[in-house]
């Protein structure tokens, strides 16, 4: 699922190639050794690299002129975004772990602003949501309306406008992950555990340790975008294991073992590699039959996606309730989402969502 979508299968996401001509220079910039930056670059590579999510790195070491307007507006929106987090994390109590870009931004990016995204996830106690949802709202929040796919879609979307007209979202996650096969692999009260402060954000904000914020980072690329070459994941992925000690090293593999995602843990390290020329990974047997394995085949349809979600569902119940939820989302939801005003049109599109959705699951992921 994308954000505030309410679907509840995630998308393979087409990258455009990243530009060829920066790829070897960043190499470069990265492992601190001169690059030869090109003076000037075009519109199609700029778009490349906004949409890789690298541009303000790739400013930060090469100070390319054509990038510089860019890479101070989202200096100055990080301003902004830091001082709407810091009242949300406040209002919160401390009920909410802030995690994926953010944290990392502010973890091991030399600067925030260099770690580009469009919304901030928080990931809370499920039994916390409605404490949450009133500090929110009470804060001018408005909770954007989901499909009530509860079992495929365990996040809720605020978004506020601050007096300054930027739009603010926040991802208030219930669990680490929308399907079901890996959805408890990292619990809430384990990563608050072993959770480390962000003294720069505030005495709020807590985040993942380094070992659980590689796992959730290969897990989110696999099975949330079916391992997409995003550069920027990628980079995620790099830098945190560049800031591990052989240690956590060590904690990592036998944590991916235990929990039954080595295989995907291990592709994502080795594309990261490709690109990055990190540390290897160890020579490790992945522990056979993982279901979170599935994940590595993009060229499967998206039949076996919901399929593998139903199977890791607890029970019959449990299956039955999804795909009623997923079948007949709530009236609201359908007509926001197709911009009907009257309620008489709603077997019309209902019959409508469930022939694209038909259609849609004979597709292959990519």
């Amino acid at each position: 699922m994308m954000g505030s979508g309410g679907r509840a299968m995630a998308d393979f996401i087409e990258m455009p190639e990243f530009p060829l001509r920066i790829a070897e220079s960043l190499r470069s910039g990265l492992r601190g050794d001169a690059a030869a930056w090109p003076p000037s670059i075009g519109e199609d590579d700029s778009r490349a690299l906004a949409e890789h999510g690298m541009l303000p790195l790739v400013f930060h070491l090469g100070r390319i002129a054509a990038l510089r307007q860019q890479a101070l507006e989202a200096a100055a929106l990080e301003t902004l975004r830091l001082a709407d987090l810091r009242d949300v994390l406040a209002a919160l109590g401390g009920a909410a772990l802030v995690m994926k870009g953010t944290a990392l931004a502010y973890s091991i990016y030399p600067a925030p602003e260099l770690r580009p995204r469009l919304d901030t996830d928080l990931l809370i106690d499920r039994d916390e949501i409605e404490s949450v949802r009133r500090a929110l709202l009470s804060r001018g929040f408005t909770e954007t309306i989901t499909s009530g796919d509860e079992l495929g879609v365990r996040q809720h979307s605020f978004t506020r406008k601050d007096r300054f007209g930027m739009t603010h979202i926040y991802d208030v996650h219930l669990d680490i992950a929308n399907n079901a096969v890996v959805a408890d692999v990292l619990r809430y009260g384990e990563l608050r555990r072993r959770a480390v402060a962000l003294r720069a954000i505030g005495p709020d904000a807590l985040a993942p340790c380094n070992v659980d914020a590689l796992l959730h980072a290969c897990i989110h690329r696999v099975v949330h975008h079916h391992g997409s070459d995003r550069m920027i994941w990628l980079y995620d992925i790099h830098l945190l294991r560049e800031r591990m000690t052989e240690e956590e090293h060590g904690e990592f593999w036998a944590l991916a073992a235990t929990r039954r995602v080595s295989a995907i843990c291990l592709a994502s390290v080795e594309a990261a590699n490709r690109v990055f020329d990190g540390i290897s990974p160890p020579m490790m047997d992945v522990v056979p039959d993982e279901p979170s394995s599935a994940f590595l085949d993009r060229h499967r349809r998206y039949s076996a996606v919901i399929a593998g979600d139903l199977a890791a569902l607890p029970g019959w119940c449990a299956r039955f309730k999804r795909l009623r939820q997923l079948a007949f989302p709530p009236p609201a939801f359908m007509m926001q989402s197709f911009g009907a005003r009257r309620r008489v049109s709603l077997p019309l599109l209902y019959a409508y969502r469930g022939f694209r959705g038909m259609t849609r699951l004979f597709r292959r992921i990519a």
